[in-house]
């Protein structure tokens, strides 16, 4: 589903992604661990095109994505990359919902304005992702009148909402007090079990162990370790991971 090739990505003099290499197969659900600034979520956004790599390939279920030498402009044209974007859904860590729009409106907004969908079909979709979140009944609901984890529910809806291949979430519950978190972590899992090809960045190790396929463990821009989560979590080779994971706990 995606495939990326010697990503480097540079802010300034600071090499954020360097020689970056994955591969993501349909149905799969990888977490994303690490320290802060170490690259995780500059990855995603690479993926989403948020931000542009400076040299590298992305492949998005065989289409060339983003292609480019270093000191060279991207090969794909804009155009290409809307298209492949529609396939992309993303979760960030802050919500991003539209504060003067309803929970429904957020929802039906992308599909209406992007897609062309028609209204009232939009709605009908809205109307079974919201069941599927367990919002149903918070539709007609503005944003300020509902809580942190339903916000991020919504948000989810929302990505959904545009039919992805492939779904993104940005340390979803990092925003969240610890009471509000499991359910959307309990979202998420439903759609680990309906083989969603899922990229997930999170700081919750718990749930990384239990949700994901295989993890990733960046450090300085680098990936150290691609393994199954109990080989991450109970038998640790690098030193680095061993470290963080007696630092942060399960």
């Amino acid at each position: 589903m995606i495939k990326a090739e010697n990503l480097i990505k540079s802010f300034g003099s600071h090499k954020v992604l360097n020689n970056v290499s994955l591969e993501i197969n349909k149905g799969e659900v990888i977490a994303v661990i690490g320290p802060s600034g170490s690259g995780k979520s500059t990855l995603l956004r690479c993926f989403n095109g948020l931000e542009e790599i400076d040299s590298g390939r992305i492949i998005i279920e065989g289409e060339t994505y983003a292609h480019r030498e270093p000191g060279e402009k991207d090969t794909v044209s804009p155009l290409s990359k809307r298209i492949m974007q529609k396939k992309i859904g993303m979760v960030f860590q802050h919500f991003n919902l539209f504060p003067h729009k309803t929970v429904l409106e957020n929802i039906i907004e992308a599909p209406v304005t992007v897609n062309k969908m028609k209204k009232k079909d939009a709605i009908i979709i809205a109307d079974i992702l919201l069941e599927k979140v367990g919002l149903a009944d918070k539709k007609n609901a503005f944003p300020s009148k509902i809580s942190g984890g339903q916000k991020q529910r919504v948000a989810i809806a929302r990505a959904l909402g545009m039919n992805p291949d492939i779904m993104l979430f940005d340390e979803p519950t990092s925003a969240l007090d610890p009471e509000l978190t499991g359910e959307v972590q309990k979202v998420m899992t439903a759609l680990a079990r309906e083989k969603m090809t899922m990229l997930v960045v999170t700081h919750e190790m718990r749930f990384a162990a239990e949700l994901a396929d295989r993890i990733i463990f960046m450090d300085e821009g680098i990936i150290i370790a691609d393994d199954l989560p109990e080989k991450i979590f109970q038998n640790p080779e690098h030193p680095r991971i061993r470290a963080f994971i007696e630092k942060v706990g399960q």
